[in-house]
């Protein structure tokens, strides 16, 4: 099986939004000017729609039960992916006004909602990394490690100035925390499952503590917004539905 890990971050931004305008405008285009062309129609078909939906759904469960979380950068899981969302977009290009003019608001909330969050994850990956640092108290370092072992170096200095373990009554650690500094700035207090967010799309973990000092996780999703907003315009979409009934 071909992984793309190497060759992933060639398409982060701006190469990721521009692919996503050219698929959107080629697939918009198709089903504007060419409604009868095979790829449309079977885009639209009852086959496209069960085979997608198979695909993607045996995917996560193999990612599941499997632990392979390289899967989701494989060549066959991005064109699962990508057909899957060839398929929403066709169908909501397809539904998303009645025959008589009226607009199909849940139907719009409910598809347009399920792409945005799935488009987010694929179009945004290549701009995600997750990157650690393992330091000792008192040190001050820019270098952080990839999930590959390549070394990244960060725009920012961090110093971790102190950290601590709290023993329960019962001897056993009930509470992590470290204090960090970002560019000799003011202190940031890190304490396990309680990130801090740095900036936009970026989050600083803690993960672990030892007796030769800490381990931070820097987590960067810019692209989680848009799969926030994706959830919300489906929770709206299943509200309206709840509350309408299905349209007819």
């Amino acid at each position: 099986m071909m992984y793309m890990e190497q060759i992933w971050t060639f398409f982060s931004f701006p190469l990721n939004l521009l692919l996503a305008a050219i698929w959107i405008t080629l697939w918009w285009s198709l089903w504007k000017n060419h409604r009868s062309c095979f790829a449309v129609r079977f885009m639209l078909s009852p086959a496209a729609t069960l085979s997608s939906i198979s695909l993607f759904l045996l995917s996560c469960l193999w990612i599941g039960f499997s632990g392979r979380r390289e899967f989701v950068q494989s060549v066959f899981f991005v064109v699962i992916l990508l057909y899957l969302q060839t398929v929403l977009l066709m169908v909501l290009l397809r539904g998303w006004k009645r025959a008589d003019g009226k607009v199909r608001w849940r139907f719009i909330l409910l598809h347009a909602g399920l792409l945005l969050a799935l488009g987010a994850g694929f179009w945004g990956s290549p701009d995600s990394y997750e990157l650690r640092l393992g330091m000792a108290k008192g040190e001050k370092t820019r270098e952080a490690a990839r999930l590959d072992g390549s070394i990244e170096v960060l725009p920012y200095h961090v110093c971790l100035t102190d950290y601590a373990v709290e023993i329960s009554d019962d001897g056993k650690p009930c509470h992590y925390e470290a204090v960090i500094t970002i560019d000799d700035g003011n202190p940031i207090h890190l304490t396990v499952n309680h990130p801090y967010n740095l900036n936009f799309g970026m989050d600083v973990y803690l993960v672990g503590i030892s007796d030769a000092g800490c381990v931070l996780q820097v987590v960067y999703e810019p692209w989680r917004y848009f799969a926030f907003a994706g959830i919300i315009l489906l929770i709206a979409g299943a509200v309206l539905l709840f509350i309408k009934g299905p349209e007819r």
